[in-house]
C-alpha cells in the first residue's frame, strides 16, 4: 500500500515511527486536517488544550488552529493525516461541506456540526475507509480517477459521520487531571486561550461567587484565579515560541493585545525575554508531512480557501469579542521594552 496520495487539493499520508520527541511539536496551517491516531504513547495539543489520546481517535483540525504532538516513548507511533481544502469536494456541495467542518470558533464553543474529536473510531470502520483511499494508486494510475475516488470516499466519510453519530460526542480527557469542582472552569480556560477573563464574568458564567472561586484555586493550586490563568497562558506561549511561532503571533494567541505587555509578563515569569526561547527546539526526527509548510502543489488553493472562509458568517453569542488586555487587574506600569515580536 502506498504511503501517501497527493494532489493540488489534498495530501494524504500514513506513517509509523519508534522515536520519542524531546518536547511538544506544534504548528499550524491554512488548510483543514483529518488526523487519525492508531497507536502509541503520546499527547496531542489542540488550541491550548493538551489531551492524552486513546487508540483510534480521530481529530478534525480547523485552519489556523495551533496543534501538535509529543511522542512520549519509543513505543510504535502510528497515524494517518489528510490535509485538504474545500475545493476537493464536488463544487455544488463545497459550501455545505465547509459549514459542517469545524472552525476555531465552533471548536472553542463545542458546537461544531462535525465532531472535532471522536474516540473509538474502530467501531465505525473509519480506518478501513482511510486504507481504501490510500490504496487507490495501486489500482488506478490515472490522476483524474485517483482524485475522483479519493474525494468521493472522503466526502462520504464526513457525511456518514454527520448523519450517524451523536450530536455531542464525548471529548477525550485533558492530559492534566482536573479537580472535579473546577473541571468546567479549567476546560473553559484551555479552549479560550486568547479570551478576556475576569472574576466577575467567571462568577456569572459558572454561578459561583468570586470569593469561592479564589478559595478553590488557593486550595488546589495555591494561587489566585487570575494568577493561574496568566501562568497557564505564559507556559503555553513558551511552547509556541520553542516551536518557531513568531513572538508577536504568540502574544496574540495567548490573549495579549499589546506585545509590550506580553514581553513584561514573560520576562517576569521566566526570567528572560520571549526572544530567548524563539525557535530553539528542533524536531529530532522527521515525520513525513509533519511540517509547517503548505502541503499542496499549488499554494494559491490555500489562499482561496482562506478567503472563502473569511466570507462565511458564524454566530457569536459569547461575551469575549472586543479589544482588551487579556487579564483584567494585571496592569503593570509600562516599561521600556521592544515593540515588536518579529
Amino acid at each position: 500500500m502506498a504511503l501517501s496520495l497527493v494532489s493540488n487539493v489534498y495530501n494524504f499520508s500514513h506513517h509509523k515511527s519508534n522515536a520519542a520527541t524531546a518536547g511538544m511539536l506544534i504548528h499550524q496551517h491554512e488548510c483543514y486536517e483529518l488526523y487519525y491516531f492508531v497507536s502509541g504513547n503520546m499527547h496531542f495539543i489542540y488550541d491550548g488544550t493538551e489531551y492524552a489520546l486513546t487508540p483510534h481517535t480521530m481529530i478534525l483540525i480547523a485552519p489556523e488552529a495551533l496543534h501538535g504532538i509529543q511522542i512520549l516513548t519509543d513505543e510504535t507511533y502510528e497515524r494517518y493525516t489528510f490535509h485538504f481544502v474545500p475545493e476537493m469536494f464536488a463544487k455544488e456541495r463545497q459550501a455545505t461541506m465547509q459549514r459542517l467542518l469545524p472552525t476555531l470558533r465552533t471548536v472553542r464553543k463545542r458546537n461544531s456540526p462535525l465532531p472535532f474529536f471522536l474516540e473509538h473510531c474502530d467501531q465505525f470502520n473509519i480506518r478501513s475507509v482511510l486504507d481504501t483511499i490510500l490504496a487507490i494508486p495501486e489500482r488506478h494510475s490515472d490522476p483524474e480517477m485517483q482524485y475522483f475516488l479519493a474525494s468521493s470516499l472522503f466526502e462520504n466519510l464526513f457525511v456518514y459521520i454527520y448523519a450517524t453519530l451523536p450530536a455531542s460526542p464525548v471529548l477525550p480527557k485533558p492530559a492534566e487531571t482536573d479537580p472535579a469542582e473546577l473541571a468546567p472552569i479549567l476546560d473553559y480556560f484551555r479552549r479560550h486561550p486568547s479570551d478576556r477573563i475576569s472574576l466577575d464574568r467567571l462568577s456569572e458564567k459558572f454561578y459561583i461567587s468570586r470569593s469561592q472561586l479564589n478559595n478553590l484555586f488557593q486550595r488546589y493550586f495555591k494561587t489566585s484565579v487570575m494568577e493561574y490563568v496568566k501562568v497557564h497562558r505564559l507556559e503555553y506561549a513558551q511552547k509556541l515560541l520553542l516551536n518557531g511561532i513568531p513572538a508577536a503571533e504568540v502574544a496574540s494567541a495567548v490573549g495579549y493585545e499589546e506585545y509590550s505587555t506580553f514581553y513584561r509578563a514573560y520576562q517576569k515569569h521566566f526570567g528572560h525575554p520571549p526572544t530567548q526561547d524563539k525557535g530553539i527546539r528542533k524536531p529530532d526526527y522527521k515525520i513525513d508531512g509533519w511540517l509547517p509548510s503548505i502541503p499542496f502543489d499549488d499554494p494559491g488553493i490555500n489562499m482561496q480557501a482562506r478567503e472563502n472562509r473569511e466570507k462565511m458568517e458564524f454566530p457569536d453569542i459569547s461575551f469575549e469579542n472586543n479589544a482588551y488586555e487579556p487579564l483584567e487587574g494585571d496592569r503593570e506600569a509600562h516599561a521600556a521594552v521592544p515593540q515588536t515580536g518579529k
